[in-house]
């Protein structure tokens, strides 16, 4: 009962995939991010990785991360493009009705 051994924390082995290393924590909270904030995600990715390959040590989430985040911010760049483009085209057909002399070099009365 109370001569039990104590076991020793130190001495417990971690296995290789669950060692530590520069950027490896920062990786994972970029991957996470990168769904919601692209762009601190993609530079928290691109520092995370920076990092991990000083040490010599592959950082796949922080690659993934700046894959992710890169690819959706790139996709959020071209749908806004797209929506201005779209609220412009339409914009444009109620920019000048009210204006006479327009309306009369295309013909229409007033």
């Amino acid at each position: 009962m109370a001569t039990e051994k104590a076991t020793d924390v130190s001495s417990v082995e971690t296995p290789a995939d669950l060692k530590e290393y520069p950027g490896r924590t920062l990786g994972v909270v970029a991957l996470v991010f990168s769904f919601f904030i692209q762009l601190p995600a993609l530079i928290m990715g691109i520092i995370a990785w920076v990092w991990s390959h000083r040490v010599g040590e592959n950082n796949v989430p922080a690659k993934v991360a700046v894959a992710v985040s890169g690819a959706l911010l790139l996709l959020g760049i071209l749908l806004f493009v797209g929506w201005i483009a779209l609220v412009v085209s339409l914009g444009g057909e109620y920019g000048r009705g009210f204006d006479p002399e327009w309306r009369m070099m295309r013909g229409w009365s007033s």
